[in-house]
């Protein structure tokens, strides 16, 4: 019996020290977890502070300008929040980092909320095209400056913008440019810029500038008024095959001579067949001042001039210009290539040069300038389109013919005062080259 007990005190004694052992056991487990989770929540306060203060000093330095910071901070929104995104890669693009460029043109019409997002992301995508420097899209990113589509307007940037396309001999920025100098826009008018510009582009054999060059000759815009001028610009955009500089050009030609007469006719006639109705009316009032022989002539002139238009798309330059001189006889402005690249620098004493008969022109200027006007005509061809006189005979004729004959550059320049071009020459003030005239 003792021993019995003595059996059952030594069991009870170790499972009670067994007990104790595993309660301690995990008590120390706990209080091992306890300092642990301890532990890691300090950890994590710092780790969350330093989060924070890393956050800090990157939005501190994306609004010094640090573009990494600033495409970070909108990387980290795009997913979030698109407007907020926007933001931050407005900022780095505006400092002209060409990810967060390209970003802007992927995004902002992405903000539903925005109404301009749309015009935005166009601006954004032609700024990134104006990067490799050719003179349209520059030319286009000028405009949207100067407009303020999809950006602030900035007019002095956007003009350098379109002055850059224009050097680089871009037609749209030299016709952009010389409208602009004579808009309200532009204060005070620069009607010298608006000429050169406009000259620049004629120069280049645009026909827009062609009829805007001869509009500042007719009334005086940068440069003195010069009839002779003005005839000279509207007949290159005429024999080009634009139908109202042709109707332009016969008005001018529309005077008191026999000579103005049969060349108005010629130009009436083509300017009826592109479409303007009244040129019938007009030439049919020409008409009266001719004889019988020289309306057969002047016809088969006017036929083989519009074959010239209508078959010849790569037709020279003062082609038609050139023949109407050698079968009239008439006298002009025809100034040279080294006039012209003078002009073009700005230098207008080259517009002191005067007028010369076609006669006086020598043949090598005038295969320069790609005269082929009489090639395939007959002698028997330049007689009928003279009304089968000579060119001496001709003159003889209108001097018989017309008692104003001998005063021709004085009674020319009257009705040149006089002619009311208005109508017709609206359009180039306003930059609009619709034909105004069409029926």
């Amino acid at each position: 019996m003792p021993y019995l007990m003595v059996v059952t005190g030594l069991s009870a004694g170790l499972l009670a020290w067994i007990l104790y052992r595993v309660f301690a056991s995990q008590g120390k487990q706990q209080q091992l977890l306890l300092e642990k989770r301890q532990k890691e929540a300090r950890y994590q306060q710092v780790l969350e502070k330093a989060k924070i203060a890393e956050r800090e000093e990157k939005i501190f330095k994306a609004q010094t300008g640090h573009v990494s910071s600033q495409l970070s901070l909108a990387k980290e929104y795009e997913l979030t929040n698109v407007r907020e995104a926007i933001n931050w890669y407005d900022k780095a693009a505006k400092l002209d980092n060409i990810i967060a460029q390209n970003a802007l043109a992927r995004l902002c019409r992405a903000d539903i909320d925005d109404p301009e997002g749309e015009a935005k992301s166009r601006y954004w995508e032609q700024v990134v095209k104006a990067k490799c420097g050719e003179s349209k899209e520059l030319f286009e990113l000028g405009l949207l400056l100067i407009r303020g589509q999809g950006t602030d307007i900035d007019v002095e940037a956007g003009l350098e913008m379109v002055q850059e396309a224009a050097d680089k001999e871009l037609i749209a920025a030299m016709l952009f440019l010389g409208d602009w100098y004579l808009s309200e826009f532009a204060q005070p008018h620069q009607p010298l810029e608006a000429f050169l510009w406009r000259f620049r582009a004629a120069k280049q054999g645009d026909i827009n500038g062609f009829m805007k060059t001869a509009f500042c000759y007719q009334v005086g815009i940068g440069v003195s008024k010069d009839c002779h001028r003005a005839m000279y610009w509207l007949e290159r955009a005429a024999e080009r095959g634009d139908g109202e500089a042709q109707m332009l050009v016969a008005k001018m030609h529309n005077r008191t001579t026999m000579t103005d007469a049969t060349i108005a006719y010629i130009w009436y006639s083509l300017a009826y067949v592109n479409g303007y109705k009244q040129a019938k009316e007009a030439r049919d009032e020409v008409v009266q001042l001719l004889d019988i022989d020289t309306i057969l002539g002047v016809q088969n002139v006017a036929n083989k001039v519009y074959k010239m238009l209508k078959q010849d798309e790569d037709l020279a330059p003062h082609s038609v210009m050139y023949l109407l001189d050698k079968l009239y006889g008439r006298e002009g402005y025809r100034p040279t290539e080294e006039n012209l690249e003078t002009l073009a620098l700005g230098d207008l004493a080259s517009e002191m040069s005067t007028l010369q008969p076609v006669d006086n022109i020598g043949s090598a200027e005038i295969v320069q300038n790609g005269y082929k006007g009489e090639e395939g005509w007959s002698e028997t061809d330049m007689r009928a389109a003279k009304g089968g006189l000579t060119t001496h005979d001709l003159q003889a004729s209108t001097a018989t013919s017309f008692s104003a004959a001998n005063s021709e550059s004085q009674t020319s320049m009257s009705g040149y005062q006089q002619q009311p071009w208005q109508a017709s020459w609206d359009s180039l003030l306003s930059g609009n080259d619709d034909n105004q005239g069409k029926s």
